[in-house]
C-alpha cells in the first residue's frame, strides 16, 4: 500500500526572514486568519517556525507587544522544528511528531527539498491522511483475515477428507500384513518374507499415526477440539502408558523411572487426551535420548492444588532460540541427531493445545546436550478431593 510522501502534504506558505519584527509577524497573522504556522527560513534553509498560538499567547499578554514588537521573530519562534524531507512518509514524520513531548498538537512541520523549504506540513492534514491510511490498512488486514480463515477452512477439509481416503486403504494393508506377520494361515515362505511383512505392517502404523496427528491439528485449529471427560487416576495413567512404550523403551536402551506418588487426587480430564500428551511427551524423550540415558516420569501436587505431569529427559537438548518454535506446527530442532529420527513435528504442538484444552499451560525447560524438562501445569478445578471423589 503506497504512504502518501510529506511532498503532498507542503502547503507553499511563504516564509519571512529571521530579522523581521514580531509586531510585522502580528500584523500578518491578523490579516491571515486561517495561517497556524510561520516559516523563518534564511537564503532558502529553515532556521525555525513560528507557531501562532505560541506567538499569540506570549505577545498578546500584558506588555507583550511592548517587549517583542521591536524585536526580531528569532525571539519567539522555535529554534528546533522538525524538518522532514520531502519524500518522507507519513508512517516516519506522524512517529516523530508524537515522540515530541510538550509541543502544541498545532505545531506544523517544515518539508525540504535537498535542504532547502518547500513548504509547511499541518498536523491536522497528517492526522486526517494517517486516519485514511489506516483505514485502507484496516479494511485490507480484514480481507487478509478473511482469506485466511477461508483457506483454513478449505485445509481443514482437504485434510478430513484426505484422511478418510488415505485411511480406508491403510487399515487394509495394516489389518492384512499382521494377519500375515502373525502367520495365522501358515507358514511363510522364504524367511525373508517375514521381515518385508513387518516393514510394511510398522510403516503402516507410523503412517497412520501421522495422518492422526495432522488432522488432529486441523481440528485445533479450525477450533473443533472437543474434550469428552472423565474421573481418571493419573498414576494409574501413568503406568499403562509406560507399559505400552515398553517396547520403544528396551529398543532405546534407556531408562524410565516413574516418580508418582500413589496418593494423588484423581482428576477430571479427557482419557484419550491425557493419555496422547503422556504418549507424545515420553515418545519424544525416547526419540531424542541417546543409548545409555536417563528418563523421569513424574506427577505431582502444586501448591495452587493443581497438578503438575513432567517429563525430564537427559538427551540432546533445545537450544534457547528454539525452545518456543518447537512448540509451533510442523517446527523441528535440526542436527545429525535429530536428522535420522523421523516425525511430523506436530507432538509438541499437540500436546500443548490438549493441555490448554484442559485450562493448564506447557513450560520447556531445556540445556543444550544436557536435557530436556516439559511440564504441564493442570488447575485445580481439574483435581478431584476426596470428599469431592466419595461424592461423586
Amino acid at each position: 500500500m503506497p504512504i502518501t510522501a510529506a511532498r503532498a502534504l507542503a502547503e507553499p506558505v511563504e516564509p519571512i526572514g529571521p530579522r523581521v519584527l514580531c509586531a510585522d509577524v502580528f500584523d500578518r497573522l491578523l490579516a491571515e486568519p486561517d495561517l497556524l504556522n510561520i516559516p523563518v527560513v534564511d537564503e532558502g534553509r529553515p532556521v525555525g517556525l513560528l507557531s501562532r498560538q505560541d506567538f499569540m499567547l506570549v505577545y498578546v499578554r500584558l506588555y507583550g507587544r511592548e517587549i517583542y514588537g521591536r524585536q526580531p521573530v528569532t525571539a519567539l519562534m522555535n529554534k528546533t522544528p522538525v524538518v522532514v524531507d520531502a519524500a518522507a512518509s507519513c508512517d516516519d514524520i506522524n512517529a516523530r511528531l508524537v515522540d515530541l513531548d510538550g509541543s502544541s498538537p498545532l505545531q506544523g512541520f517544515i518539508v525540504v527539498e535537498g535542504g532547502r523549504y518547500i513548504g509547511i506540513g499541518s498536523s491536522v492534514e497528517l492526522m486526517r491522511v494517517m486516519a485514511e491510511i489506516n483505514m485502507r490498512r484496516a479494511e485490507e488486514l480484514e480481507r487478509q483475515r478473511r482469506r485466511a480463515e477461508a483457506a483454513s477452512e478449505s485445509k481443514t477439509q482437504f485434510l478430513a477428507g484426505m484422511s478418510h481416503e488415505l485411511r480406508t486403504p491403510l487399515n487394509a494393508i495394516i489389518g492384512f500384513a499382521d494377519l500375515m506377520r502373525l502367520e495365522l494361515f501358515g507358514k511363510i515362505e522364504p524367511e525373508c518374507y517375514v521381515e518385508y511383512v513387518r516393514d510394511i505392517h510398522g510403516s503402516g502404523v507410523h503412517l497412520l499415526h501421522m495422518i492422526n496427528e495432522l488432522l488432529d491439528m486441523a481440528k485445533i485449529e479450525a477450533g473443533r477440539f472437543d474434550l469428552h471427560e472423565d474421573v481418571l487416576h493419573p498414576a494409574e495413567m501413568c503406568d499403562e502408558v509406560a507399559r505400552m512404550l515398553r517396547q520403544s523403551i528396551e529398543t532405546a536402551r534407556v531408562r524410565l523411572d516413574i516418580r508418582v506418588a500413589k496418593e494423588l487426587p484423581r482428576m477430571v480430564a479427557d482419557e484419550q487426551q491425557i493419555r496422547r500428551i503422556l504418549v507424545n511427551l515420553l515418545s519424544n524423550a525416547i526419540k531424542f535420548t541417546p543409548a545409555g540415558g536417563r528418563i523421569t516420569l513424574s506427577v505431582a501436587e502444586r501448591a495452587d492444588g493443581g497438578l503438575e505431569l513432567a517429563v525430564a529427559d537427559t538427551g540432546i537438548g533445545i537450544p534457547p532460540d528454539k525452545i518456543e518454535k518447537v512448540l509451533e506446527p510442523f517446527e523441528q530442532v535440526e542436527n545429525s541427531f535429530t536428522r535420522t529420527r523421523a516425525g511430523t513435528g506436530l507432538g509438541l504442538p499437540l500436546t500443548k493445545a490438549m493441555v490448554e484444552a484442559h485450562g493448564g499451560r506447557l513450560r520447556i525447560e531445556s540445556i543444550l546436550d544436557k536435557g530436556t524438562r516439559v511440564r504441564a501445569f493442570f488447575p485445580p478445578e481439574r483435581v478431584l478431593r476426596t470428599s469431592e471423589t466419595d461424592a461423586a
